[in-house]
């Protein structure tokens, strides 16, 4: 089924602004790529700064749905970390732009950086406190563990080799999937450091 023009200018617009950023990219040359009237633009979506913000929640949304999903499950934290991060690499593989459209609003953050990268930047880092508590209190993590450190180190083990990844996959790791097989790596490190080994 032929793409409707919409979805021809959300395409041309992922790719675009996560090589040039929001002020980069100009109407005439997000209409050029989409193949599609530039007044289509404002028509869909108010103009180059509502398809901006209209691609960034698309680019975030599964996050959201990762989380409601892995809160929902009814298991322990360590297999709820487990989810996470499996499902952060699935997240990578279906938004290949993520990484550049995150690393572009830290950098130089827009105005919809608060009310949409902000909000799933702390929907995460709740969820992983939250988890981490739980396990304290089960037993299944150590008690003098500190949930904010533990919460920053994960977020920079799973993000820092996505961000890096353009640069490690001609050297590190030689597998066919090796985004999965990294994961796997990086959240048995991380596990064994927080674990009640005692326990």
């Amino acid at each position: 089924m032929e793409k409707d023009a919409k979805e021809k200018l959300i395409e041309a617009g992922e790719r675009l602004f996560a090589e040039k950023g929001l002020a980069g990219v100009s109407i005439r040359e997000l209409s050029k790529a989409a193949g599609a009237n530039s007044a289509l633009i404002s028509y869909y979506f108010g103009g180059k700064e509502g398809l901006y913000a209209a691609i960034l929640e698309k680019q975030f949304a599964p996050i959201g749905e990762l989380l409601d999903a892995v809160k929902g499950i009814q298991t322990s934290p360590t297999e709820k970390i487990m989810g996470y991060a499996h499902n952060v690499v699935l997240i990578h593989k279906k938004m290949p732009f993520l990484t550049k459209f995150l690393m572009g609003e830290l950098l130089n953050p827009s105005k919809f950086f608060d009310p949409i990268i902000r909000k799933y930047i702390e929907r995460i880092y709740h969820f992983m406190t939250e988890t981490l508590n739980e396990g304290i209190a089960c037993g299944e993590f150590r008690e003098e563990l500190d949930v904010n450190t533990a919460t920053l180190a994960l977020a920079g083990m799973m993000n820092f080799y996505f961000i890096t990844r353009p640069i490690t996959r001609h050297f590190a790791l030689s597998n066919s999937d090796q985004d999965a097989q990294y994961a796997i790596n990086a959240i048995e490190i991380f596990l064994s450091g927080v674990k009640n080994h005692d326990g």
